[in-house]
């Protein structure tokens, strides 16, 4: 009898169906008071558009992190340089979108307010747990497969399965190229995929 240990992979590809958008405010002067209140305005401002999304059904859930402010010396230009110290307050507002459509046009109004975002690509629960569930079975006829193959090969054909053992490795996001998001007037948005595989490994007892 041989014992054959064999691993098999599964992968699929699924459009990502939410856009969580980081919207990072930074606001730096010389006068402090000035630092806070332009970057408290933003970020009331950015929490109300969230709000407004997810009343509209556009947006699932958002966030708003507390402001900080923090103080650091410059030099202004001229001889001889003069000791400066400038102020720089910031904060963090997350909104998870629902409609992907709204990811060019949202991204290109925070840009103009003169917020850095950045876009996190994600499935929901559900579909992630369907897309795995799927994956596992293909990994574990992958890993037959290829005992199989080792068995033939070896004059042998696979008579029980010893064990089998999951190696997960999570759900990324991958460049995509099937479907973009983008509205009138706004730069053009690529809907990422997002990438969902499996592996395991097999013990087999071949005769």
């Amino acid at each position: 009898m041989t014992t054959i240990h064999a691993t098999g992979t599964a992968e699929t590809h699924v459009l990502a169906e939410r856009a969580t958008i980081t919207a990072l405010i930074s606001v730096t002067s010389r006068d402090r008071s000035g630092s806070i209140d332009a970057a408290t305005r933003l970020h009331n401002w950015l929490v109300q558009r969230a709000e407004q999304l997810r009343a509209s059904g556009d947006a699932t859930w958002h966030s708003a992190d507390p402001i900080t402010t923090w103080s650091y010396k410059s030099y202004a230009e001229g001889k001889p340089k003069q000791v400066v110290f400038e102020h720089r307050t910031s904060s963090r507002v997350r909104v998870k979108l629902s409609n992907l459509s709204l990811v060019s046009a949202l991204v290109t109004e925070l840009a103009e307010a003169g917020v850095t975002t950045d876009v996190d690509w994600s499935l929901t629960e559900n579909t992630r747990r369907v897309y795995e569930r799927r994956m596992r079975k293909a990994a574990v006829e992958s890993a037959r497969e290829v005992a199989n193959d080792y068995a033939g090969a070896l004059g042998q054909r696979i008579e029980s399965v010893v064990s089998i053992s999951d190696a997960p490795v999570g759900g990324t996001p991958m460049a995509a190229f099937a479907r973009s998001a983008a509205a009138a007037g706004a730069s053009e948005v690529t809907v990422a995929e997002i990438t969902v595989s499996a592996t395991v490994s097999g013990v087999y007892e071949a005769e």
